[in-house]
């Protein structure tokens, strides 16, 4: 049997979200019934408003084999840290997973098309235990037919390419199906983060692949295009506090990330519907989150988050130095009082270390219950003459050479840093990619893209010791002469830009998110509970 699971709510998201729902919830169906699929549909309808008829008995009333679970505003109340979030979607698909009666389940989207050869491939079966399977998103218009909407001229650029996105990347929350065994081995998707949404199926995918489970894309699906969504907000707008789906926050600290074992809103009582069985809410009153859990939860908020506009500067500093220390052989010591900056330098850590960048802290963190943090080793009785000493002052940071005690300067002078914006995604990979540069004897290179992904990196500085040749994107007709590699700078046209690279016969590249090694993170064993 499978199970297809979607969340949503009666609130008009998108301003035609009931529309988009029925229309790719009936076309799924109508492919699942011509593959003669046992199958069950789950509504997962998180925080209905009160005023307005609740969207799971229009559900059941209309698709075949559907089933609805409400979970009510006064659980949406306890468990959200962010008073402008109304809908939380992982932990709404987690709730159905919990409660999911297929062998093989499907956590999609409420505006996604499954294409006919994705459903023969379904159909096929034979899906392993051990692997997350994913497809790619085509993003279209509405309005459009099914026979419009595959032709490629009537298809937007999302940016998902013509090759697959990295492994973790691009719409793995739009579709991804596995066994139910794994999801319930995985634990479902994160539900510490309660202030946001953003990211979650990135988090998912990453801690996944951290625990040795295979990835695999199986075919298209089609996402019918709305306003509101993450394509369709502003670059400024996305940071801001009010966006429907949270504040952009640092999704790989801690991985890979456990949720409790009472995820999924597990052992909460559900009732029937007095009109429709297919129908259950569940008991608020079951559901309890304590005031220590809440403190750990804002505590661990406030070290992954950012205002928005903050400066990471120190930030910069910190991966300039790792560069410098990478090239003159050197151990780091790091002696920290921020714990934002702690987490910042755990990740570039993670990093460092497979480039053999010996970094010492005296930082320790509290345990917190389903993160992976990485210890830092600790600061040397006795230190070596060439070590570099960081000292966070509370004021700034003072930097100088533990023998001599004279200050030393590691920020470049060509293209300087600028006022960087929080993204520790793109830091960690821009400081993988540059000591990538640095083992392979690079100094001349060129950055392909030419968007605000690129304004974004240039903010974080490039070393004085790398030449940059110029930046070009898909449409260049004549590259600068690159002595060594083309470092790519997005993370959605990534793939495209590859492709590009090869047509014009450049095919030594570091990429900043398809060379991401899937071992980064340490390595854990999947418990099947």
């Amino acid at each position: 049997m499978l199970t297809i699971i979607v969340a949503g709510r009666n609130d008009d998201y998108g301003k035609d979200f009931r529309e988009r729902l029925f229309r790719s919830v009936l076309h799924n169906c109508g492919l699942l019934k011509a593959a003669a699929l046992d199958f069950e549909y789950i509504l997962a309808e998180w925080n209905p408003l009160p005023d307005r008829p609740a969207l799971s008995k229009e559900f059941v009333a209309r698709v075949p084999n559907a089933r609805a679970l409400i979970i009510p505003s006064e659980i949406h109340g306890k468990y959200s840290l962010n008073p402008e979030m109304p809908f939380h979607e992982m932990p709404a698909k987690n709730a159905a997973l919990r409660r999911a009666a297929g062998e093989i389940v499907i956590v999609t989207n409420a505006d996604i098309l499954f294409s006919e050869k994705l459903m023969e491939r379904i159909a096929r079966g034979g899906f392993a235990d051990d692997t997350l399977y994913r497809a790619h998103r085509i993003d279209v218009k509405p309005e459009l037919s099914w026979r419009e909407i595959q032709d490629p001229a009537n298809q937007l650029p999302s940016g998902e390419g013509l090759q697959h996105p990295p492994y973790y990347l691009g719409a793995g929350g739009d579709f991804c199906l596995a066994a139910r065994s794994l999801w319930h081995g995985l634990r479902g998707f994160n539900e510490q983060i309660r202030f946001s949404t953003r990211a979650k199926d990135w988090q998912f995918f990453l801690s996944a692949a951290a625990r040795g489970v295979n990835i695999e894309f199986i075919g298209d699906i089609y996402h019918l295009d709305h306003e509101q969504g993450f394509r369709n907000t502003s670059a400024e707008d996305r940071n801001s506090e009010r966006v429907h789906f949270g504040k952009w926050w640092d999704i790989e600290y801690g991985l890979p990330l456990t949720n409790s074992y009472l995820w999924g809103l597990y052992g909460v009582r559900e009732y029937e519907s007095e009109t429709d069985p297919r129908v259950v809410t569940l008991e608020p009153q079951d559901f309890r989150l304590s005031e220590e859990q809440n403190r750990v939860d804002r505590e661990v908020m406030s070290w992954l988050t950012r205002p928005a506009g903050s400066n990471e500067t120190a930030a910069a500093f910190l991966l300039h130095t790792i560069l410098a220390a990478h090239r003159e052989q050197r151990r780091v010591i790091c002696r920290l009082k921020d714990p934002r900056l702690a987490a910042t330098l755990a990740g570039f850590d993670v990093v460092a270390s497979r480039f053999g960048v010996r970094i010492c802290s005296n930082w320790k963190w509290p345990q917190v219950a389903g993160f992976n943090i990485r210890k830092f080793v600790g600061e040397p009785g006795t230190l070596e003459h060439r070590d570099w000493v960081v000292e966070d002052t509370g004021h700034g940071i003072w930097f100088y050479e533990a023998g001599s005690h004279q200050g030393t300067y590691v920020l470049p002078e060509i293209i300087r840093v600028n006022q960087p914006e929080f993204n520790p995604v793109l830091a960690r990979r821009l400081l993988h990619a540059y000591l990538a540069l640095q083992e392979k004897g690079c100094r001349r290179f060129a950055i392909y893209g030419a968007g605000s992904h690129t304004k974004e990196l240039l903010k974080w500085g490039i070393p004085d010791t790398f030449d940059l040749a110029g930046i070009v994107d898909s449409f260049s007709e004549k590259l600068p002469d690159v002595d060594c590699a083309v470092l790519l700078s997005s993370a959605s046209f990534e793939s495209d830009m590859a492709t590009a690279c090869s047509q014009h016969g450049i095919h030594n590249v570091i990429a900043l998110y398809n060379d991401w090694p899937r071992n980064m993170w340490a390595s854990e064993s999947v418990t099947v509970r």
